[in-house]
């Protein structure tokens, strides 16, 4: 693939944002979203390396992806290319995150310690540390709303912290609590515990309080998922209109659920098996990563990898369920790789996955360089 994006269109849920150089006509993504094609791949540093976490800034201008060969990969979207590799050879990295500020990334770390790090990309040079954990960070997620963010470990705590203090704000102890995600709002915090098999909701503000909700996912598991149960989670969603809460599994499917009662929605399948990776609470040795599934920015799509094939499956929220609340995929889009991680951009209509390397999708009519 030796084709570059010069120019992006934003999605229907960005019209407000500002736009880009030129503004391009607005096309509602229902119109485009079985259009999308691989248009240009980046490899790792090394060849056998592979992309653990892939997260775009707050305008979609920007992509980081984090690899295993201790490194992280930043990407230009609108010019379609990769401007630079910033190493973390002492520390190595994992779940970078871009904060609320230009040009500042959140990860945590694979080596020395169990500390975040928010690193300056303009002087490659770290900022500020967060320590406080004694075991593998297990996900990372900011607040929508603030610098607040919140970190899920192995040693069975959720941490919130601040990016101005060094000092943790507040911890739960709880078994498990693997992943965690914001709502659209940052009010509410949702915590996956995967050895309970429950996803507890809390009010952020008062988050040191019980939470108000708790989300059995026993009988669903034993539906969909029963010879994995509580042990292949590997992300947590909310949709941006807030409607859906999703969890990702390694191999079955994935559990789409009504971001209010807990009741599912639906089990999206289709997959053709695993993406290779490990799940939190996996022994297997996998190269680790954060969920191979994620959400449209308007909600109604949910966009994923096959697992051991090389398509990527598109699910429709509003297409009728088969028996049991089953979704199967509405179309697939072709790829010459595996698609282990997936985010679509959410201010343009683009699409990055990720395995050994890192692939940038575009609708079809979408304009292209020679870049």
């Amino acid at each position: 693939m030796d084709e570059s994006p010069s120019q992006f269109q934003p999605t229907q849920a960005a019209q407000t944002s500002q736009p880009v150089t030129q503004e391009p006509q607005t096309q509602p993504l229902v119109d485009i979203i079985r259009t999308y094609t691989a248009r240009k791949s980046f490899k790792t540093s090394k060849s056998d390396a592979y992309v653990t976490s892939l997260d775009f800034d707050d305008q979609g201008e920007y992509l980081a992806a984090s690899c295993d060969d201790d490194t992280i990969q930043i990407f230009n979207i609108k010019e379609g290319k990769m401007t630079k590799t910033v190493p973390s050879k002492k520390y190595g990295v994992h779940l970078a995150r871009f904060t609320h500020h230009p040009r500042q990334l959140l990860h945590a770390s694979t080596k020395l310690d169990d500390s975040l790090r928010l690193l300056d990309l303009h002087n490659e040079s770290y900022l500020r540390y967060f320590s406080g954990h004694t075991d593998t960070v297990t996900d990372l997620a900011m607040s929508p709303a603030n610098d607040a963010f919140v970190s899920a470990s192995k040693d069975d705590t959720v941490t919130v912290w601040d990016l101005k203090s060094r000092s943790a704000q507040g911890k739960l102890k709880l078994a498990t609590p693997y992943l965690v995600a914001f709502d659209p709002s940052a009010s509410v915090l949702a915590i996956a515990s995967q050895s309970t098999s429950s996803v507890l909701l809390y009010d952020f503000r008062n988050y040191d309080k019980a939470p108000f909700s708790s989300f059995d996912l026993k009988p669903y598991e034993e539906t969909y998922t029963p010879n994995t149960r509580g042990r292949a989670w590997t992300s947590l969603e909310f949709s941006n209109d807030g409607k859906y809460l999703m969890l990702t599994t390694d191999y079955h499917g994935h559990f789409v659920l009504d971001a209010f009662d807990g009741l599912i929605k639906a089990f999206l399948t289709g997959k053709n098996g695993s993406p290779g990776r490990a799940s939190p609470l996996s022994t297997t040795g996998k190269p680790r990563g954060q969920g191979d599934a994620s959400f449209t920015p308007d909600g109604r799509f949910v966009i994923g990898g096959n697992g051991e094939g090389h398509d990527v499956l598109l699910w429709d929220l509003e297409q009728p369920r088969e028996a049991n609340h089953l979704l199967y995929p509405i179309t697939t889009l072709q790829t010459r790789t595996r698609t282990a991680l997936i985010s679509y951009n959410p201010r343009f209509n683009m699409i990055a996955s990720a395995d050994r390397e890192t692939v940038f999708w575009l609708p079809e009519d979408a304009p292209r360089s020679e870049n």
